[in-house]
């Protein structure tokens, strides 16, 4: 389990997290010219960073999404979304989404005394009641030790926050969960967006920046779910965030998963079934279980396969992926970046990249099973 650093001040974290060992990334980049027009005109941002996804066509859509979705707010304050997205980011030790965070924040403007308290996670400090509960709502979700419960969701409520901003909250902390394990798993390269802020330019033109970024951030409009897309794998979370358009987002891309990615259908499942049973997500695991016995694969051989990770019946690529998708639950970067690579040299890089997806996701939607009873 990961612990974030509690140090004197912000500028000693800031050091401390960018001397987290974070081994070299894991992947080439190409030339993506389609993909990083797409992706700018979608975001607003430069598209560069599709040049590390371009090998595989459901990553490369499901980064594009999410991107988008990151910064998408339907009623939730943007700037507490924000500042979530910074404490799961050190909650998890991620150098690359910390750094794109904090230089966000600089760059709008937010003092390097607040941003101190934020890595900090003082008990007490400069925080309102109500952004005291967003950020511990967000690292009990990024913890998910035990699984989150609706008692966690109480000092959300007793702050004045409706069901339909919970979900919300919970949707959008979930993305930035998601991007954590993806930019840890391949090593995205950190350093250039924890120096951004100091940068000469950077501070002579902050302003110019600030209104750039600023309109990176856009209230999206409700967006309903039609009557097909209410079922699939996780449709009861799913359901729970209809009315954002995150909840549309998040159903085509998991669809797609099972569907349109590399690995087969069955392997996909198996992934699922062993972070829901790490979590001790209990509907999650019960759903791969239904969906492994569509597939073939009955109690007994799940059961033996979730209990010692391994089964006469797993396939090669199954074989090799399993215990890496226990390690991703929880992890040091170096160390699963370096299990990763391992695996890497096995699998073709279309495979790679939507196995980091993959249980980038599966993490995120089993770490959300509790919004299946929220409005209830």
């Amino acid at each position: 389990m990961l612990h974030s650093p509690t140090i004197g001040s912000g500028a000693k974290l800031l050091a401390r997290m960018s001397e987290i060992e974070w081994e070299p990334c894991l992947l080439v980049q190409q030339s993506a010219p389609e993909l990083e027009l797409k992706f700018s005109q979608a975001t607003g941002r430069p598209g560069d960073l599709m040049r590390y996804f371009a090998g595989s066509p459901w990553m490369a859509d499901a980064m594009l999404r999410i991107s988008v979705q990151v910064t998408t707010v339907v009623q939730v304050d943007a700037d507490l979304i924000d500042q979530a997205g910074l404490v799961v980011s050190q909650d998890n030790s991620c150098r690359f989404c910390f750094g794109v965070q904090r230089a966000f924040l600089r760059v709008l403007g937010m003092s390097e005394k607040r941003i101190a308290r934020l890595e900090q996670d003082l008990l007490t400090g400069d925080f309102t009641p109500r952004e005291r509960a967003v950020i511990d709502f967000s690292r009990r979700i990024s913890q998910s030790k035990p699984p989150v419960h609706a008692g966690d969701l109480e000092p959300l409520r007793a702050n004045g926050f409706s069901t339909d901003e919970i979900a919300e909250f919970a949707g959008l902390i979930g993305v930035h969960l998601i991007l954590n394990r993806v930019s840890t798993f391949i090593a995205l390269p950190p350093r250039r967006l924890e120096q951004l802020p100091d940068q000469w330019w950077a501070r002579l033109f902050r302003p110019l920046l600030a209104i750039k970024f600023r309109r990176m951030q856009h209230r999206g409009k409700p967006v309903t779910l039609a009557a097909p897309e209410r079922s699939g794998p996780f449709s009861a979370t799913v359901n729970a965030l209809d009315g954002l358009p995150l909840g549309r987002d998040l159903r085509v891309i998991i669809d797609r998963l099972w569907t349109s990615a590399a690995l087969p259908s069955r392997t996909v499942t198996l992934l699922l079934a062993v972070v829901a049973r790490a979590l001790g997500a209990k509907a999650c695991e019960q759903q791969a279980r239904d969906m492994l016995r569509t597939e073939g694969v009955d109690h007994a051989d799940t059961e033996q396969i979730l209990t010692h990770l391994a089964s006469p019946i797993l396939s090669d690529t199954e074989r090799l992926l399993i215990p890496l998708a226990r390690e991703t639950v929880w992890y040091q970067p170096a160390v699963i970046q370096r299990h990763c690579a391992e695996v890497q040299q096995q699998l073709s890089a279309a495979e790679f990249l939507d196995f980091c997806g993959a249980v980038a996701l599966l993490n995120t939607m089993c770490r959300l099973e509790f919004l299946a009873d929220l409005r209830e």
